[in-house]
């Protein structure tokens, strides 16, 4: 502040005391309340009158600097997010996803993305969309693809199912080929037999059994449950199999992190449950899941464990994003 120094504070109690440097006075920077042990916001604390004045001329004269870009109105950011929309679904659009079983069969892509996100709290700009890949209108693929901050474009897959299968991802990468092993198609104990039109009632009220709690790779004291999505991310059914799923997404902010799927079977064959779970991460951190309060499978940290083109997830940067 031109004219005053600032000198060293003496602390008595809890109130620490500054001292003006032009009319030598001391007060407290907060005062407590009176048996509250709470404490005056700067409006009621006294204070140096010469330090008031020159505040609020300084308020006073302070004009906000205009926007870096005048012209930035509503329709124009809208029209920037659609143009990074129609990029990641050109780019998920050249991904080449096929499957081992039946030989060479290939993933369709939904066009229309089943999730678009911000996700405020890890980077301070973020404009992602969530991608499936179906066969036979059964869903094999979900991945996400986002822009971020600096302008890096990264994708994230998690494969649905057990059968193996291939995705060529753009720009020359190498081929992902993951195989999932474990967390598909867990028996889920349900007590009765729901009707045809009660079943999603069920599957929305079975999820709620299940949580997961996500780690930060360098802090595992730092843990976080995650949050249900309002609505499942997927819905779907199988007449050949009489069947029907609905795929939930676990969530910090807008993005799925974790996904579970619940499948009800109406004519199991021998070998299968009536009720289902499939667990699957969508994101690099630490995840624990849990179903009636029982931990049931962790995965590690992505980046800090080694890794395959076989691991049932994926996290790669892609490209640059240069409108």
């Amino acid at each position: 502040m031109t004219g005053a120094t600032a000198r060293a504070g003496e602390t008595f109690g809890f109130v620490t005391r500054y001292n003006c440097g032009i009319c030598e006075r001391i007060e407290p920077a907060f005062q407590p309340h009176q048996g509250t042990g709470m404490r005056h916001s700067f409006g009621n604390a006294k204070r140096c009158k010469f330090v008031s004045i020159v505040v609020l001329i300084f308020a006073a004269s302070f004009v906000p600097p205009a926007s870096s870009n005048a012209d930035d109105t509503p329709n124009d950011r809208a029209a920037e997010k659609a143009q990074r929309l129609k990029y990641l679904t050109e780019l998920a659009g050249n991904m080449l996803v096929t499957l081992n079983e039946p030989a060479s069969a290939t993933g369709i892509l939904d066009t229309q993305p089943v999730l678009r996100y911000s996700n405020p709290v890890r980077n301070f700009f973020s404009d992602g969309a969530v991608y499936l890949w179906r066969h036979d209108d059964q869903p094999i693929l979900l991945g996400a693809l986002s822009v971020r901050g600096n302008g890096a474009v990264f994708c994230e897959f998690a494969t649905l199912q057990s059968t193996p299968l291939r995705c060529d991802i753009a720009n020359g990468r190498p081929a992902w080929t993951p195989e999932k092993t474990s967390q598909v198609d867990v028996p889920l104990s349900v007590e009765g037999l729901p009707s045809a039109n009660r079943q999603a009632f069920v599957m929305r009220r079975l999820i709620r059994r299940f949580k997961i709690q996500m780690q930060e790779p360098n802090d595992p004291d730092n843990v976080k449950e995650l949050r249900l999505l309002n609505k499942p991310l997927i819905e779907w059914s199988d007449e050949k199999t009489n069947s029907t799923a609905m795929c939930f997404g676990f969530t910090e902010t807008n993005d799925p992190e974790g996904l579970v799927i619940i499948k009800y079977n109406g004519s199991p064959s021998p070998n299968q449950s009536q009720w289902t779970y499939t667990l699957a991460r969508m994101t690099s951190r630490p995840l624990s899941f849990y179903l009636d309060g029982q931990s049931i499978y962790e995965v590690k940290g992505y980046w800090s464990n080694p890794r395959s083109p076989k691991d049932s997830y994926l996290e790669q940067r892609l490209s640059e994003y240069n409108p």
